[in-house]
């Protein structure tokens, strides 16, 4: 059975601000180090609607300091 969990939605200029910042691209430097395996995996997991299975996948990475750490950054913005 398939796991979801509630995300906030987040526009296409909200997805473009971040990754146009220092901080979104560096995030997405640090979620691409193992050759996008796993930023593939979250994406095909979001585009069937299971949520936390994208949040399962990203989350090894975004528990790192470097990760946290830019997070914090952006959100701040």
């Amino acid at each position: 059975m398939e796991s979801r969990s509630s995300m906030p939605a987040f526009s296409e200029a909200d997805i473009k601000k971040v990754l146009g910042s220092k901080e979104g691209q560096a995030l997405l430097r640090l979620l691409s180090r193992d050759g996008g395996t796993a930023l593939k995996q979250a994406a095909a997991a979001l585009k069937a609607g299971n949520t936390a299975q994208a949040q399962n996948v990203l989350k090894p990475v975004l528990q790192t300091s470097e990760a946290a750490e830019l997070l914090q950054k952006l959100t701040q913005k």
